[in-house]
């Protein structure tokens, strides 16, 4: 990504609702779906950027690995350790060596996706989790995607047969980011037919991380909570993201 994008990243994700909610359903299915709790220091967080969710998981001793030295920075100053520079889809961890891997809105951003799939099954042990959110639906793709250096956007059984060839049984895999579907379905259709007709070549792709007063993001954030409730028990028909909690055949 961009430095500005870690930069507002980082500053948005204590408070703002996507990251908030997000978090809260990761948490949520990651609660209700694994059998047992993660060994300290066996959990690892590939494409951590600035670190909100390792720091939630510190508990757990967590692992963090990004290819961006600013993002590594970024964690370091939320104290956080046990960080890694390095290639993500060259993981410098040991075969079968960790029980849960998080892989959240990481893969969109890797061109062989299929290369890092199989990267996370070398480095889980039998049995072991992986936790991966990716954006659905590439008819929503925009200049948000390019900004972020993304190179798709996924269809829900696509995604799903790239994790089963890549060695992983779901076991929760769902839409998430759904009460907002029609909103964000709507803003990015606007946008596009604004931008067909009023083309700007030099401007800047940026993120739709657009600030919002507290009575809008608050109540934002609770329906993603509640989304995050729901997930417990049923599968989301339809979202912006695509949500898997797999485990290692």
């Amino acid at each position: 990504m961009n430095v500005e994008e870690y930069e507002r990243m980082y500053e948005f994700e204590d408070y703002y609702w996507w990251f908030q909610g997000r978090l809260r359903m990761i948490e949520s299915v990651l609660k209700r779906g694994m059998t047992e709790e993660p060994r300290a220091g066996r959990v690892l967080d590939v494409g951590c950027g600035t670190g909100l969710m390792l720091d939630r998981l510190k508990q757990h001793d967590p692992l963090g690995v990004d290819f961006s030295r600013l993002a590594i920075s970024f964690c370091q100053q939320r104290g956080l350790q046990k960080l890694v520079q390095a290639d993500v889809v060259d993981l410098p961890y040991q075969d079968e060596s960790l029980d849960l891997v998080l892989a959240l809105d990481l893969m969109e951003h890797i061109e062989n996706d299929q290369q890092l799939a199989r990267e996370f099954c070398r480095v889980l042990r039998k049995g072991g989790y992986l936790m991966a959110t990716v954006p659905a639906h590439q008819s929503l793709w925009s200049d948000h995607d390019i900004a972020l250096h993304h190179f798709r956007r996924y269809s829900k059984a696509g995604f799903r047969e790239l994790l089963e060839k890549s060695g992983f049984e779901p076991i929760k895999y769902s839409y998430g980011i759904s009460f907002t579907y029609l909103p964000i379905v709507t803003f990015r259709r606007i946008q596009k037919f604004w931008q067909s007709r009023h083309p700007i070549q030099s401007a800047r792709p940026r993120t739709h991380l657009i600030p919002l007063p507290w009575f809008l993001n608050s109540p934002l954030i609770w329906m993603l909570h509640m989304e995050a409730w729901l997930l417990k028990y049923i599968n989301l028909p339809v979202g912006v993201s695509l949500v898997a909690l797999c485990k290692k055949k």
